[in-house]
């Protein structure tokens, strides 16, 4: 590579930044070594930190590699083992914005969220030593266990939600705790957590896996920490060449073609604000979410308010069936719609009347597959401009070639859209 052209690739980096910040793949890589602030460390971070030191570029929030203050040709070596894989402590920012510094290789990771069905994904299911019991729960696990053997003996180091059993962790003694970045209900945040255990040296990382805007960037770092670089780089693929499809058209909807949407829980009149998942889902989708307005992450809905809003499409959600894995016909999926289609108080809202009433398994909008979700949505909003986009297909493939496991159960009625 010449000088010229080094220097072109440079100036057309810089000028990405400017125009996306999430860089080429729509996100950034939140490790530290990613100086250019894209996807991935390669070579790239090596020149834009020379370029740095040199005085030619803009010193980046990542670019310090080994976190030591400054940016120096330290940070080159540094970046160089981390390309090799051989790097002895890697530093990351968290999803609660934590600067953890971790030592590699990770051998043994316990987790108080779904993580071990991304590890399973990247083929590391093996390094998970603890789960949280909702991942074997009835009701709110994704998948029987039965499908996952080694899920069978597996430490459980926290209850349904995240409140967490310490001895049980600190007696594993896992090189890191993956935990969400919040505190789930009762539960404890990633800063309380490590307070905790930092006595005994095992580190929290705070990442979700939940929401579709934050989805690549975590499964991107947990490669990093889990030397699974390249299958989690194939793992996103997969999943953007779904969701780039969606991307491409709704990209071009006027704001006046896009349809505002309702979506209800699992409860009646249990919906969700602007800062929730399901809002982020919605909004992937190319759909105006009625209740971006409100703050709340979730909240109960009045209906006349409702009404008044007068959604073109409602969404109802539901666990049923292990997230509709378990169901074998639509007939749940039909009661549960009937009962929204005759509340008195929507009779007149535009997408009762239209019939534009859809019921979504848990699969589609629920935890660490939320990221599936905007492709079922979007071929229910937009069904004239997703006639070729089959999202059953995207959830088979996701199923049998990620999680080998079969592919079955009930996802969404009615289907197909009209």
């Amino acid at each position: 590579m010449n000088k010229i052209t080094t220097t072109c690739e440079i100036i057309v980096m810089i000028l990405c930044m400017a125009l996306a910040p999430a860089g080429a793949s729509d996100f950034s890589l939140k490790v530290f070594g990613n100086a250019n602030m894209d996807d991935t460390i390669d070579e790239l971070d090596i020149e834009y930190v020379q370029g740095i030191i040199e005085g030619t570029n803009e010193e980046t929030e990542l670019a310090d590699a080994n976190y030591d203050g400054e940016v120096n040709g330290d940070d080159i070596s540094q970046i160089e083992l981390i390309i090799r894989g051989e790097e002895k402590k890697l530093t990351i920012m968290d999803s609660a914005d934590r600067i953890v510094t971790i030592d590699k290789p990770v051998e043994t990771v316990a987790s108080l969220n779904a993580m071990f069905y991304v590890a399973r994904a990247l083929n590391a299911e093996d390094k998970i030593v603890g789960i949280p019991a909702y991942v074997l729960d009835d009701f709110f696990a994704a998948y029987p266990s039965s499908l996952f053997p080694e899920l069978q003996d597996m430490a459980i180091v926290g209850g349904v939600w995240t409140d967490p059993y310490y001895e049980t962790i600190i007696d594993l003694d896992p090189d890191v705790l993956i935990m969400f970045h919040y505190k789930l209900w009762e539960g404890v945040s990633p800063d309380e957590m490590q307070e905790t255990l930092e006595p005994v040296g095992i580190k929290v990382i705070g990442l979700d896996f939940t929401k579709v805007d934050t989805f690549y960037e975590e499964v991107a770092t947990l490669g990093y920490i889990l030397d699974t670089e390249e299958r989690a780089d194939d793992y996103i693929n997969f999943f953007q060449s779904w969701t780039d499809r969606v991307d491409d058209v709704v990209d071009d909807l006027d704001p006046e073609e896009k349809k505002t949407v309702y979506f209800e829980g699992g409860d009646k009149y249990s919906s969700y604000g602007g800062p929730s998942s399901v809002a982020g889902m919605v909004r992937a989708a190319g759909g105006n979410h009625i209740y971006d307005d409100i703050s709340l992450d979730s909240f109960e809905v009045d209906p006349e308010d409702l009404a008044e809003r007068n959604p073109d499409v409602i969404f109802t959600g539901t666990w049923t069936g292990r997230r509709g894995y378990l169901l074998t016909n639509t007939s749940e999926f039909e009661d549960i719609r009937e009962e929204l289609m005759n509340r008195p108080e929507l009779s007149w809202v535009t997408a009762v009347e239209n019939g534009d009433v859809y019921v979504i398994g848990g699969h589609v909008w629920v935890g660490f597959t939320r990221i599936i979700g905007p492709v079922f949505l979007a071929k229910c909003l937009y069904p004239d401009k997703f006639e070729d986009l089959e999202p059953h297909d995207y959830l088979k493939e996701y199923m049998e070639d990620w999680l080998r496991i079969p592919y079955q159960g009930v996802y969404l009625y009615p289907y197909p859209p009209e």
